[in-house]
Order: C-alpha cells, then structure tokens, then sequence
C-alpha cells in the first residue's frame, strides 16, 4: 500500500521551547500576568503558556542551572512589534535590548524573564 502522506510538503507552524525553571508556577504566573499568556497546564513538574498561537513550556530545573549562563534566547515572531513593546513597557517588563530595525530586515526588542531567559520579539521589516 502507497503512503498517503508521501507527495504532501511538510509546513512548520509552530514551535514550543521547553525553558527549565525552578519554579514553575511563578514562571508561568509572569508569562501570565506581565507578557499576556494564557496559563495551559501546570502539573507533574511541568507547565505551559499559550499567547496566539505560540505556547511555551516550563519544566523543573536542576538545582543548579542558572539561565543566565545558557548563550542562547527564544526568538518569537509577531505582528504589531510597536504595541506589544509598548504594552511590556507599561507593564515594567525587563527590556534588554530596545525597539529598532536590525541589519538583517527585522524590527526587534528583547526582554528577559526573572529567571534569566532572553526572549526576541522580531516582525519582518519587508513582507516575505
């Protein structure tokens, strides 16, 4: 028997990093309260947050992991960049890198989460 599946092209729609934190209900209480998630699910020693159609996960963090050290981020693309920096901006959020347009065709800002997570929000200077 043929596979169905075999002449569709996959599409990529999403995509849900996995942050470890050490407590997971406090980070899921400042995704809710302060960037504007939805709280999914907290159990088991793991949450999640949706906002659109972006979710993040939470689970438990070894002792010793400090997300300040990890050289990494998680890049969130949007729409509407100008509102969403203004409403963390009002909300006392931790901005890190300040609102402006990027070399590379992207109007961007970061934040960071009290765990120490960097978060890049990015829209599309051009339409692609």
């Amino acid at each position: 028997m043929k596979n169905p599946f075999a002449r569709m092209t996959p599409r990529l729609f999403g995509v849900g990093p996995v942050l470890p934190v050490h407590d997971i209900e406090a980070a899921a209480k400042f995704y809710c309260d302060r960037l504007g998630f939805v709280l999914d699910f907290v159990m088991d020693g793991h949450g999640s947050v949706v906002r659109c159609s972006v979710g993040i996960q939470f689970t438990q963090a070894p002792d010793n992991f400090d997300a300040r050290a990890f050289p990494g981020w998680t890049y969130i693309f949007t729409e509407n960049i100008d509102s969403l920096y203004a409403e963390y901006l009002s909300k006392s959020v931790a901005i890190t890198s300040e609102l402006g347009d990027k070399a590379h065709g992207m109007r961007e800002f970061e934040i960071e989460d009290p765990h120490g997570f960097k978060l890049r929000f990015g829209q599309y200077l051009k339409s692609r």
